[in-house]
């Protein structure tokens, strides 16, 4: 976009929005059209919708020193080597492509390693440091870039990783806390390497993205690597997501700039466990005896609902599984019945119920002979608007 392709209308919109929220506004940030320009698309050029976006952006400017944190922060060295998402090359248009290996993300470890407010900035620094590449890149070219490529990659990805409670929550903040704040700064986001498991993460997290960046994903399959290579030339891309590029040692994985993520060491760890979680609310214990199995069932009568749990194991392991049952009392596994292993931990998941019926939450103990396990556990339905924890 540039001032001669904007239409009479846009450009009156743009000096409205400039004369009402300009004194507020940095002389750097005052003078980029652009950037009324964006948040003006994103209300749909609604000058008070987008005068209200942009007033809500100065503040969260204000609140995480966004204007000075690409010289002011000291990134956390365990997201730094171990948190997802890097620059990794340009498209064919000379627009930034980043690579986020979600797939192989210790979800725990991170909320061990930072609390949340160290994640996000974090995730804010990251993010400035790619405007900045988008900046420099718009002002070699002459013209404004139409924002960034990403490829999220969710090979590895386990059934705890898409059931994680805490990691759903997250994700869902920081995708609000980017599209309200990095308006018209994406230009397409390529998801790879999905499993069933990925859809039972995205069914939740998508609600909380708006439609305009949803028209932008594209879900792919075995033939990622022919999609990528039609808008990423083969020396830019990575061996790896099918491209030509690789480490001076000829490492296919490019580790010398890219970002595997991967399991954060225990040195790291700030968090060691969450057993304070028995003094909340609606917490309740069950006792499966040896050789046995006990059930909780919740109803829900309305589809679309969120089922959240927590669940602490007093000793030892036991086998988990979620089931639907209909009316007809058919049972349809959701998550299939597998040994959890958490006694340092509380485990949690979520997941959006699409039909109404009968959630039957299995705890099978018929496998141990000699020991009785003593869950504590504490299972939530939410509306998806309200906030996903207490």
């Amino acid at each position: 976009m540039t001032i001669a392709q904007l239409t009479d209308e846009e450009k009156k919109a743009i000096d409205e929005l400039r004369k009402r929220v300009g004194n507020e506004l940095t002389s750097e940030h005052c003078n980029d059209t652009n950037m009324f320009y964006r948040f003006l698309k994103a209300r749909d050029f609604h000058i008070d919708h987008a005068e209200d976006m942009l007033r809500k952006h100065i503040q969260w400017r204000k609140e995480y020193s966004v204007d000075t944190i690409l010289h002011d922060y000291i990134p956390h060295e365990a997201l730094s080597k171990y948190f997802p998402g890097n620059l990794i090359g340009f498209d064919k248009e000379n627009c930034p492509v980043k690579y986020f290996a979600f797939g192989n993300m210790d979800a725990k470890g991170v909320r061990r390693s930072a609390n949340f407010p160290e994640i996000m900035k974090y995730v804010i620094y990251i993010q400035e440091k790619e405007m900045e590449v988008l900046k420099q890149q718009s002002r070699k070219l002459g013209r404004e870039l139409p924002g960034s490529v990403y490829i999220l990659d969710f090979k590895n990805m386990t059934l705890s990783d898409a059931t994680d409670m805490k990691t759903m929550e997250h994700a869902s903040i920081l995708s609000r806390m980017y599209q309200d704040n990095y308006p018209e700064r994406l230009k397409a986001v390529y998801i790879i390497n999905v499993s069933p498991y990925f859809y039972i993460a995205y069914n939740i997290i998508k609600v909380f993205i708006v439609a305009s960046i949803l028209r932008k994903v594209h879900i792919c399959k075995k033939d990622f690597q022919d999609k990528l290579l039609k808008i990423i030339d083969g020396e830019q891309l990575p061996a790896f997501l099918g491209g030509n590029r690789t480490d001076p040692d000829g490492n296919p994985l490019c580790k010398s700039f890219v970002n595997h993520a991967g399991i954060i060491p225990a040195k790291y760890f700030k968090n060691k466990c969450s057993k304070d979680f028995k003094n909340k609310v609606n917490v309740h214990k069950l006792n499966v005896a040896r050789m046995s199995t006990e059930e909780v069932q919740m109803p829900i009568n309305e589809a679309g609902l969120v089922i959240e749990w927590e669940f602490e194991i007093q000793y030892r392991d036991i086998e988990f599984g979620l089931y639907f049952q209909d009316r007809a009392g058919n049972r349809f596994p959701i998550i299939p019945v597998k040994k959890v292993d958490e006694e340092e931990f509380t485990e949690t998941g979520t997941y959006r119920a699409d039909k109404a019926g009968t959630y039957i939450f299995v705890f099978n103990n018929s496998y141990s002979w000699m020991r009785s396990k003593d869950i504590i556990y504490r299972i939530v339905v939410r509306n998806l608007e309200d906030n996903l924890s207490d």
